[in-house]
């Protein structure tokens, strides 16, 4: 994830799109997002789709998920 942001912060325009800084986003990112998943992953509501391929890969898994959550 840090080297996909790195890429991206590359082309921003940021001042403070650096690795220190983007690691920090990302430990306050999971820090406020982990309890929500947690608490929906019991309720069986969450889903989880690999960011790693390209981004028609991923376009293409999560539409998957949504057709078949309204019964496509």
């Amino acid at each position: 994830m840090t080297q996909r942001l790195l890429g991206r912060a590359a082309t921003s325009g940021r001042a403070d799109d650096n690795e220190e800084t983007i690691k920090k986003r990302l430990v306050t990112f999971h820090n406020i997002t982990t309890p929500v998943i947690e608490h929906y992953s019991k309720l069986g509501k969450v889903k989880t789709v690999s960011a790693e391929g390209g981004k028609d890969d991923v376009f293409a898994e999560v539409q998957k998920i949504f057709d078949e959550s309204i019964g496509k």
